[in-house]
């Protein structure tokens, strides 16, 4: 027993409840209802493989992004809306370019009628072009100055907020009582929302400020809205028309487009059944199994396609007329471009259709030929024009086509590098990223990765990192780009202003898994970053040791690996907690231990500096180490090792030295007992007398070869 799709299509807001940005959430509803009504279709179309499923769900988290979008700007305070108008227009461009990408995926998935009309739809989604309505956007202007003037003070409070809290209510349409009673509700039923969660204190105490504002001056605004703009109160608003789409030119006579299409044709030809179409969607239809002409649905006899050289003819001189140049379906099917909705007679009017500048072309220059005196103003250019190719608005192939060239350019041009600002073409970056992320593309997402690995280490471009960008590097860490992440995470740990950012985004908690996983070469940098986060003091405290310890000893075995181990417990022996933590952790102490007999100076001089922290701390630790047989390994640097090994040798076996000889002082002093002791006091007894000797003839030999040298 099936349930029917139509009846359980959510219904979106009337565009008259839309309270603010009423053009752009019209022009995305209308989008969106096209898709809902053509989503059974395609549910039941497509094929069965993970990359249709996967399409499919890629589409419905787009049009669910979509309906929530408008439903926010239905129901929420409209003074907010205007406030985070920019966002709102983001996430509109996203849902666009959301929509467009999972129907381009589909549209080749399923049967050539379908396939038509999700075309349609892509088409008009690449000639829409969101903007903000001008009005919407004054208002937002005016609640930014309101703002700004209450945190700088430059203006008197009453001043600042009569002036503009009337400008942008008078732009918003909040003009009488029961409009300032609605705006309130809104904002109640936002704060309300919100509640105590912590990453929403900034947007609860802008609401809570717009409140206060709303109730201390209602009724001047009221007044002031009506005397100023002569406005009644039960007048009903309407917003002034914005215009999203581009100039379209003429449209072509309907004979001259394509039934299945509904597209001027390219290559008209004539089936059995005397109808004209472009043979391209034609064939395709034929393709599929189909026997009769899709306009009369009768039988063909044939399925033979005669071209129709009088209808090209006449298609050709129209085209001629209105100076449109068609091209070629069959080239441009997966990208539906430079057909007559898109057609120019000019560059200038093709770059107006994104309202952008065309994006820089570097097919003919050299990034190494510029010139080093290049100045600052030239260098912020220069870094527009590349974060321009970025752009949300443009198709999603496209932005990955430029970040690989970016990447490709950039790779061993480390001069164009160092003229590079990065500030706007990171942020740009980490955008592409994120939606990548959404889009579950992983070709975008390790082209973006690279690119980003390159700015961060040839531009600085890790002073433009957000918090959101190291979140999301974070996340990347256990993905199918994990590689990727950790060349950035072990870049950005080297430098110390990006440490505690990289442990406040959660990052730790994936490399930890990283060390279980047994392959080396993720192992080895994220042990390298471990290392770098533990050189500054403030992030060495906040990693958990108790966690990070027991997983170094699991790799002790590995020599590659265990040259990073003994730097990170260097590191982390400064602390009484990790101390101890080393000495109780199981094979620690004997791993330090076997460090002593290590080719590399260096690695001996850290086993000695932890050994020495450890015996410093506690005598119990100094039993432990001694249990271990140190003292040869430790005699043997004494000798042998480099000035700093021999230092620290020598305090080593002062330090084990004084702790034997007060123990056996201790027990000289001691009462004396009867013969009745334990074995295990006996062997103590003889292990002290042992070690007594031992130091004793070490003293000796040590005064006999000073003298020999003074001799």
């Amino acid at each position: 027993m099936g349930t029917d799709v139509a009846e359980v299509v959510e219904k979106l807001p009337s565009p008259c409840d839309i309270k603010v940005h009423s053009v752009m959430c019209t022009e995305l509803m209308k989008l969106v209802d096209r898709v809902d009504r053509i989503f059974p279709e395609i549910e039941a179309a497509r094929p069965r493989c993970s990359s249709g499923i996967q399409s499919l769900c890629l589409l419905n988290s787009a049009i669910d992004k979509a309906k929530s979008l408008v439903r926010d700007c239905s129901e929420s305070s409209k003074l907010y809306l205007a406030l985070t108008g920019n966002t709102i227009l983001s996430r509109c461009k996203k849902s666009k370019s959301l929509l467009e990408q999972s129907l381009t995926q589909i549209q080749n998935m399923v049967p050539v009628m379908l396939e038509s009309k999700i075309s349609q739809i892509t088409g008009e989604l690449r000639r829409i072009k969101f903007s903000l309505d001008p009005s919407d956007e004054e208002a937002g202007q005016a609640i930014r100055s309101l703002l700004e003037g209450y945190r700088t003070g430059n203006r008197s409070e009453n001043e600042a907020s009569i002036d503009y809290i009337r400008v942008a209510a008078q732009k918003l349409q909040i003009t009488s009582q029961k409009s300032l009673l609605v705006e309130r509700r809104s904002i109640k039923k936002l704060l309300n929302q919100i509640g105590e969660e912590n990453n929403k204190q900034q947007k609860k105490q802008i609401l809570l400020f717009l409140l206060d504002l709303l109730k201390k001056y209602g009724k001047s605004i009221i007044s002031g809205c009506i005397e100023n703009d002569n406005i009644p109160e039960n007048q009903n608003y309407r917003p002034r028309k914005v215009d999203v789409y581009v100039d379209r030119e003429e449209d072509p006579p309907e004979e001259f487009k394509c039934p299945i299409s509904l597209k001027l044709m390219y290559d008209p030809v004539v089936i059995d059944s005397g109808q004209t179409f472009e043979r391209m969607w034609i064939q395709k239809w034929f393709d599929e199994g189909h026997d009769v002409c899709p306009i009369t649905k009768r039988i063909l006899s044939n399925m033979s396609l005669i071209p129709n050289t009088a209808m090209k003819d006449l298609i050709s001189k129209w085209c001629g007329t209105h100076g449109i140049a068609v091209s070629d379906p069959s080239i441009q099917v997966s990208t539906d471009s430079n057909t007559w909705e898109h057609s120019s007679s000019s560059v200038t009017s093709l770059s107006s259709m994104y309202s952008l500048q065309l994006p820089v072309d570097y097919s003919n220059l050299s990034l190494g030929s510029l010139d080093n005196s290049r100045n600052l103003e030239d260098t912020r250019e220069f870094d527009t024009g590349l974060s321009q190719e970025l752009d949300d608005a443009l198709p999603w192939e496209f932005q990955c086509k430029s970040v690989e060239n970016l990447m490709t350019r950039l790779k061993n041009d480390d001069r164009a590098c160092k003229l590079m600002l990065c500030e706007n073409l990171v942020g740009s970056l980490v955008r592409f990223l994120k939606f990548s992320q959404d889009l579950n593309d992983v070709k975008a997402q390790r082209i973006g990765c690279l690119l980003l690995l390159i700015l961060i280490s040839k531009c600085r471009g890790m002073r433009y990192l957000s918090e959101d960008a190291y979140r999301l590097i974070a996340g990347f860490l256990e993905s199918e780009v994990i590689e990727e992440a950790l060349a950035i995470t072990e870049e950005l740990s080297s430098h110390e202003i990006c440490r505690l950012e990289i442990v406040s985004s959660g990052s730790l908690s994936y490399i930890f898994k990283i060390l279980e996983t047994q392959i080396k070469k993720i192992q080895t940098p994220a042990l390298k970053i471990i290392y770098n986060l533990t050189l500054t003091r403030n992030v060495r405290s906040l990693i958990v040791s108790s966690d990070l310890i027991p997983k170094l000893v699991a790799l002790f075995e590995d020599d590659s690996l265990s040259s990073y181990c003994i730097a990170i417990l260097t590191n982390l022996c400064g602390s009484q907690d990790n101390k101890s933590i080393i000495a109780e952790t199981n094979g620690c102490i004997p791993f330090i231990v076997r460090m002593l007999e290590s080719e590399s100076c260096e690695e001996q001089e850290q086993a000695l500096e932890i050994l020495l922290s450890l015996c410093s701390q506690s005598i119990q630790y100094c039993h432990l180490v001694m249990d271990e047989g140190v003292i040869p390994s430790v005699v043997s640097i004494s000798i042998n090792g480099n000035d700093n090994g021999k230092a620290k040798a020598h305090e080593m076996l002062r330090l084990l030295r004084d702790i034997e000889y007060e123990e056996h002082v201790e027990e000289s002093d001691a009462p004396v007992y009867d013969n009745s002791k334990d074995v295990n006091s006996l062997q103590v007894e003889k292990k002290t007398s042992k070690a007594l000797q031992f130091f004793s003839k070490l003293s000796l030999t040590s005064k006999g070869s000073l003298a020999r040298r003074k001799a």
